[in-house]
């Protein structure tokens, strides 16, 4: 029994056994409909009853798509053309969903035009056509589809099928995001927060994104629950950060599980629950998302939440790395210079150093020079050591200290080095701060000031250094000396 809404602004259509008592939607009353009553519209809106009601089937949509486009529906043909796109009910077949798309735009559809549109842009049953994807967006977008307006100002954003222009890019987010279009809430409010295309604004970056949480945008509850956990632009509340993550990753949004992960692995917001926070990691990273492989990596490298194993580590951070992290990269690279979860390889740790750093990396970057310093390579270790301090890596002004100390690769400078030991010391580098203990005790590059030197000294040594401090590249070593002048400013 077929049966649709008598409300005219409603038409909701569905089918059964016995007549229910009232819409489902909007509690008209419902007529019963015969099968050759229907129009092909008709036909479309019961196929989507069959893709979205409780007992959804298929199959039984897929034939009211075809029973719609057989009656010159456009609609009809554009929705017949996504079963084919996506398999629904049927065995995917991207070529004939393109044929149908081009159909359903002959005939009007401007779903059609979005849908095209993206086949065209991905290269989906037909090769990538940038500029007539971008084409295809606009006149949707000109005939008041949000959804255009919103694939066309990606386009502009990302120079992609037309000149990149990202003042247009906000004009036409604008345009969407007033008719409710969530994801254009998000990268409106995103423009805004970082005035790209627009002049910076905190108020309408946090009101869109606040829209954009009301419009259940997944999205834009990650970002508005970083802006939450940061204190950015709005009073700090971890609790309400965690929740919207939370409901993100509750929705599917593998961002919003690596930041929920993290928000259990470190206490923000939730109680601290490491195991918790690895199940997410692992279901982002089951996603195929390079930032969820990455922290699993890192959670089974610490061992937090899993059993410490190096092998998983380096399995996770591999697989990172290979799509394109330049977190993953870093830390594989470092697994494969020092041998652990791998075999020992330096040449394909410089490699993937490289990688990061090219990404804008700077632990990879100074790592590399440590490397390079290591096997002799001292010109090009000093560059790289160079370029991370100039990027306001702190470890960086310990071994350029070290090369003008001790003359590595470069005339000794004894007040350059005591200069940089100083400056790393005050962005709190271990290293720096044992070293610029050591010159003001012996007057290395400076004048000797034994009582500065004593309280840096025990400031240090009173503090309980955490494992991953004192793991870092010479840390141990450092201190080590440390105690030993300390001990001969006692004698």
């Amino acid at each position: 029994m077929i049966y649709c809404c008598t409300n005219e602004e409603c038409l909701w259509f569905g089918e059964g056994e016995t007549l229910p008592k009232a819409c489902p939607r909007c509690g008209q009353a419902l007529e019963v409909r015969r099968e050759e009553e229907l129009t092909g519209d008709e036909w479309c809106r019961l196929g989507l009853y069959w893709t979205e009601s409780e007992s959804a089937d298929e199959e039984k949509a897929l034939a009211c798509f075809r029973r719609s486009a057989g009656l010159g529906s456009g609609w009809g043909t554009c929705n017949l053309g996504l079963c084919m796109e996506q398999g629904i009910g049927t065995q995917a077949d991207p070529r004939q969903a393109v044929w149908l798309y081009k159909q359903a735009v002959e005939m009007g559809s401007v779903a059609a035009l979005c849908n095209l549109g993206v086949c065209l842009e991905q290269g989906i049953g037909t090769p990538e056509d940038p500029e007539g994807a971008a084409a295809l967006y606009l006149a949707a977008a000109e005939h008041g589809s949000a959804r255009g307006q919103r694939l066309l100002a990606h386009c502009l954003e990302e120079g992609f099928g037309v000149n990149q222009d990202q003042a247009k890019a906000v004009e036409w987010l604008r345009t969407a995001a007033l008719q409710g279009e969530t994801a254009a809430q998000t990268s409106l409010a995103k423009h805004y927060e970082f005035g790209v295309g627009t002049e910076q604004d905190k108020e309408l970056a946090v009101r869109w994104y606040e829209k954009a949480v009301q419009s259940g945008d997944p999205e834009g509850m990650c970002c508005l629950g970083w802006l939450k956990q940061t204190g950015k632009w709005v009073e700090a509340d971890p609790e309400g950060a965690a929740e919207l993550y939370r409901q993100a990753a509750q929705m599917g949004s593998v961002r919003g599980m690596v930041q929920l992960g993290d928000c259990l692995m470190e206490g923000i917001g939730v109680a601290a629950d490491p195991e918790m926070a690895v199940a997410w990691y692992r279901k982002g990273a089951n996603e195929g998302d390079r930032e969820a492989m990455f922290s699993l990596g890192l959670s089974y490298e610490l061992g937090q939440g899993v059993e410490q194993d190096d092998v998983k580590a380096a399995l996770w951070y591999e697989q990172s790395a290979q799509l394109g992290s330049g977190a993953g990269m870093n830390n594989f690279a470092e697994l494969l210079a020092k041998g652990r979860g791998v075999p020992k390889d330096l040449g394909k740790a410089l490699e993937w150093y490289r990688k990061a750093a090219d990404l804008g990396n700077v632990y990879a970057l100074y790592n590399m020079g440590w490397y390079l310093e290591k096997a002799g390579n001292l010109e090009k270790a000093r560059a790289c050591y160079e370029q991370a301090k100039a990027e306001n890596m702190d470890s960086a002004y310990w071994s350029l200290g070290r090369m003008y100390e001790e003359g590595l690769g470069v005339d000794q400078d004894l007040e350059r080095a005591y200069t940089l030991y100083r400056d790393g010391a005050k962005r709190g580098n271990v290293n720096c701060i044992c070293r610029l203990v050591r010159c003001l005790a012996q007057g290395i590059g400076t004048r000797q000031n034994l009582s500065r030197a004593r309280k840096l000294g025990a400031e240090l040594l009173a503090e309980e250094l955490p494992p991953q401090v004192l793991d870092n590249y010479g840390c141990r070593e450092e201190m080590l000396m440390l105690l030993d002048v300390m001990n001969e400013m006692k004698e």
